[in-house]
Parts: structure tokens; sequence; C-alpha cells
């Protein structure tokens, strides 16, 4: 990629995230409030959740976490500055730098001598480009990383969570299974293609490839274990299982005990019923750093958004996916997860919009 591609992707970063932080946003969609579909702008405000609906389980006054959410939306701004502040500096710094020693044309990369080098600026710049929302520059800037080194498996599974946040479930899945070729022992490719597994509700796949990563992580100070327990618990849920089994965690110091009960420990017993939906959200708000709140609640959003989908209630998981996409922590993959749950209801929705009447079946 040419220096005058950087510094096009610089330009476009910094006009989305002023757009991002101003104080106007647009308007909601439509009357059901639902996020923009995929090639509109996704750092665009999704609505927020309807006051009620006679479909509902829950109304948002007795789903705890969106009520929660819609108040900490309400409450304060929607994208906080100082992470937009630090991310475009360091955005800056990157593409200076690239600006200095211009990386070769693409298809050149590869041939260079400082092939590594560019590699690491471009992973570089995507993981930037990621934590802004940028998910067309991160795919851009992974495609040129793969250029330059062609065999790095990882460079494929961050394209692929690129798409899956921009609800291109398709091409996310055809990303992943590049990488899986190029090393089928990927850490990323093996996370991103079992979260595909889930999404496109592959049960069976699922609930074996995140056995198999708990088994593999089950210490206590693996920062993914709780994560993967909650969507083996959910995986074997979807399936049908009424009263799914994890792993437990190995504790082999004194403090392991603390690790094994805090956050997001809470998420799974409230997937389990061991905690309500009120009692989740009371661990939420005794959070310290504010940054926090918001990210633990968006995990908390999803996984019970998900809990609510196994139960058969989906207008309370819409609930609580959108909510999920107004806190706007677009670098989480519960925000790129939440986006692809509602596309599939948006898209079932339309299948059923368009059946014959009497047939059942799509009109032709």
């Amino acid at each position: 990629m040419r220096a005058a591609l950087i510094a096009t992707i610089l330009a476009a970063s910094i006009l989305g995230s002023l757009r991002a932080s101003a104080a106007a946003e647009p308007a909601p969609r439509a009357a059901d409030h639902e996020p923009l579909r995929a090639g509109a702008d996704s750092r665009a405000k999704v609505g927020e959740p309807p006051a009620s609906s006679p479909n509902a389980h829950e109304t948002t006054h007795d789903s705890p976490l969106v009520a929660y959410a819609q108040e900490l939306s309400e409450a304060k701004s929607r994208f906080d500055t100082r992470i937009l502040h630090n991310a475009t500096t360091a955005l800056r710094a990157v593409n200076f730098e690239m600006s200095r020693h211009p990386p070769p044309r693409d298809e050149d990369c590869a041939q260079t001598l400082g092939a590594s080098r560019f590699a690491e600026q471009y992973e570089e710049l995507a993981s930037i480009q990621d934590q802004l929302g940028n998910f067309e520059a991160v795919i851009q800037a992974n495609q040129s990383a793969l250029a330059c080194l062609p065999r790095i498996a990882s460079y494929e599974a961050s394209i692929a969570a690129a798409h899956l946040s921009l609800e291109r479930i398709d091409e996310a899945r055809a990303a992943v299974e590049r990488g899986y070729a190029l090393d089928p022992d990927d850490a990323r490719v093996h996370d991103v293609r079992a979260r595909l597994d889930f999404i496109q509700e592959h049960w069976a796949d699922a609930t074996s490839r995140y056995r198999s990563m708990a088994t593999e992580n089950k210490g206590a100070r693996s920062p993914s274990f709780h994560y993967v327990r909650c969507y083996l618990w959910l995986a074997q849920r979807r399936a049908g299982v009424q009263s799914p089994e994890v792993p437990k965690a190995v504790a082999t110091e004194p403090e392991d005990e603390y690790r094994l009960k805090s956050w997001p420990a809470p998420i799974l017993e409230t997937l389990r019923g061991e905690r309500s939906e009120q009692e989740l959200v009371q661990v939420v708000r005794d959070t310290s750093r504010e940054n926090e709140i918001r990210e633990r609640l968006t995990e908390a959003l999803f996984y019970v958004g998900e809990l609510r989908l196994a139960e058969g209630d989906a207008e309370t998981a819409r609930r609580h996916f959108a909510s999920v996409i107004n806190l706007r922590v677009l670098n989480f993959v519960e925000y790129g997860m939440a986006r692809a749950e509602l596309k599939k209801m948006r898209d079932h929705a339309s299948v059923a919009a368009t059946a014959t009447p009497g047939t059942g079946n799509p009109a032709r």
C-alpha cells in the first residue's frame, strides 16, 4: 500500500472519529430502532430499544441490564473522548513513521528486506483502527500485512473479525478458513472460528471448539477462561442441553481463588441462575472506573441476551443486543457478535415478511 493510501486511511479515520465525538447524532433509522445495516457507517448511532413491546417477555422497565444501559447512554457521552484522543494520536504516530519510510506496493512487499517490519507496522495500524471502530481500515491494513508476510494466519483471523463486526458473516467465514489453512493451531484463528460457529448456530462444532479451548486454558490466570466458559455454556444451552457442564478452573496460587470469583465470573453465575440479572447490574454499578462500567455492561448485555435467545425470548434478546450497540464499545468482540445477531434477526424477519401466504415458502 503506497503512502498516499496511508494518508487517505488517516484522513478517513480522523473524520470518522470527529463524527463520532460530535454532539449532534443522527436520528434513529426506523420505528424498530435497529442498528444500521452493513455498508452503512459503522460508527453511526443505533436507536434505543423501544419502551415496550406486546410480544416481549420483559419490557425495558423489568429488564435491568437494558434499563441501566439506557440510563448510562442518557447520562454520559456516547464515545469516550480520551480513548478517541489516545487512538488518533497513536494513529498519527504510525502514519508519520510510515510516511518517513514508505512501504512498497503490496505486490512487492514480500520480496523486500523490510517485509517483516512493514507487516508489523500494518498490524499496529490495524489494531489502532480496530479501537476506533474503523473496520474497513482494519481489513485493508491486515490485507497489506498479508501481502508482506503471506503465511501469517492471525492476519486472516483479524480480517474475519472485522468482517463479523460489519455483519458480513460469509466473508468472515471465508477469511478465517483461509487462516486455518495457513495454521490450524493459531489461537486467534481458533477464537474467531469458534465465534463464527456460534453465530451460524453450528452448535456441535461450537461446543467442541469451546470445550477444547476451555480445557487448554483452564488456569485461573487465563484472561479468556471465563469468556470461553460462557460461550461453551450457551452453545450447549442453544443445542437443547438443559444443564450445561463447563470445566472448572485450576487454582495454583492463593490469589487465584479471588480471580475465580472476579469479573466476568458473575456473568456465568447469571447464566446458570445462581445470580439474578438485577444482581449482575449491581456488580457492574460497583465497578470503580467509568470506562470499565461501559465495557462490563457491554459484555453482560451480550451474554444475557444470548441466554434470553436460548430461552426463546427473541424480543428481549434483541433489546439486549441493541443496547450493546448503543454503548459503542467498538473494539470489544461482543459488539461485533451483537451486530451479527441483530442482522440474523432482520434477515429472519425479512424472510417471514416475504413468505407467500398459506405456503410458508419465500415468495418468488
